[in-house]
């Protein structure tokens, strides 16, 4: 697992932030999951019996209980790169969690039995399992398990172009053909439960700090849009430590992560949020000003790579603002290195 799964697993064991999470993403904002009736659970999934151990990891996983009476289990899965297995892997670590609850019900209603007939030497199986069935399996009619869904979180760069079902993983032959679409027809789609950082449109759903951190990572490619946001909802960037941590991790801004460490709670917090816009400020207009100087040079022929690359990684506006001038004014690349004192990267 990789410094930003840790990063955003971490965070999301808020049970606050957890709960907006799936309310905003699954049930469009509305309040159906508590954070106070969450409570974290293993995320491990396995079955193990005298053949074979099998065993899988998620992400994060909690337990709702309302009002002591209904459960239900909400797993969670960060994903940075494309997994074309996914509903598959997806449907076996729900199958596990399956298992496992079928497991504590069968040692559940074995433990009830004994202790029934340990009190009660006369009683017979028939006065706890219904029918040989039940005894059987040490499953009962009435025995139920608790709901098991689980939400792909998607932050990659790239688009997902792997499946979001079962279905689309499947080859059911010809379109045409009858005996595909009877299959087609019969065998579950098992759909993703599936959140896309960069392209969800309904950010309004999330109601916690979620929803500032969610649309800035959504310009995080776009410093232009990125800044423009920022200057509009200033108010958001009294968002808590880890919002503004997990932001610098997912977006891989320096800035951010240095206004964590500059600022303090009091005095030093508005000043060093300040700073740190303003960072951000100068680094746009930085690299505006390298792709202007390039932009000038190509009307005097061709640069070198070394020597372009040294521009864009410039960011002292004055330097800039010279070699800006001197675009201006000189008659080819050669005297621009020249004048500029680059020529010893050509």
């Amino acid at each position: 697992m990789g410094k930003k799964d840790i990063g955003l697993k971490s965070y999301l064991q808020n049970t606050v932030r957890y709960a907006d999470l799936w309310n905003g993403a699954v049930f469009q904002g509305k309040q159906m999951v508590k954070a106070e009736e969450l409570q974290e659970i293993t995320p491990v999934h396995s079955k193990s019996d005298h053949e074979a151990v099998l065993e899988r990891t998620g992400d994060l996983v909690m337990k709702q209980n309302h009002e002591g009476q209904r459960f239900v289990i909400l797993a969670l899965e960060n994903q940075a790169e494309i997994d074309y297995g996914m509903p598959v892997r997806i449907m076996l670590q729900e199958a596990l969690e399956y298992d496992r609850q079928l497991k504590v019900i069968k040692q559940r209603n074995e433990k009830e039995y004994k202790e029934l007939c340990e009190n009660n030497a006369s009683v017979s199986k028939a006065e706890f399992y219904k029918n040989s069935g039940e005894y059987l399996y040490r499953v009962r009619k009435e025995d139920r398990l608790f709901p098991v869904m689980t939400l792909m979180v998607y932050w990659g760069e790239d688009d997902w172009q792997g499946a979001k079902s079962l279905h689309e993983m499947i080859n059911f032959g010809s379109a045409d053909s009858l005996m595909g679409k009877e299959l087609k027809r019969m065998i579950p789609e098992y759909p993703l439960h599936f959140l896309n950082l960069s392209e969800f449109r309904h950010l309004e759903y999330f109601k916690t700090e979620l929803r500032p951190l969610f649309e800035m990572f959504q310009r995080r490619n776009n410093k232009e849009e990125f800044m423009r946001y920022i200057k509009m909802n200033e108010g958001h960037w009294n968002m808590d430590d880890e919002s503004l941590y997990v932001l610098g991790q997912l977006t891989d801004s320096k800035d951010i992560r240095d206004l964590i460490r500059q600022k303090n709670r009091k005095k030093g917090r508005k000043k060093g949020m300040c700073k740190a816009i303003e960072d951000l400020k100068n680094d746009a207009k930085a690299e505006g000003k390298a792709e202007d100087i390039i932009e000038l040079l190509k009307e005097h022929g061709t640069m070198p790579d070394k020597v372009k690359s040294k521009i864009l990684k410039q960011t002292d506006l004055q330097v800039l603002n010279e070699w800006f001038k001197l675009a201006i004014h000189t008659k080819s690349v050669d005297e621009f290195m020249q004048l500029s004192h680059l020529e010893q990267y050509a």
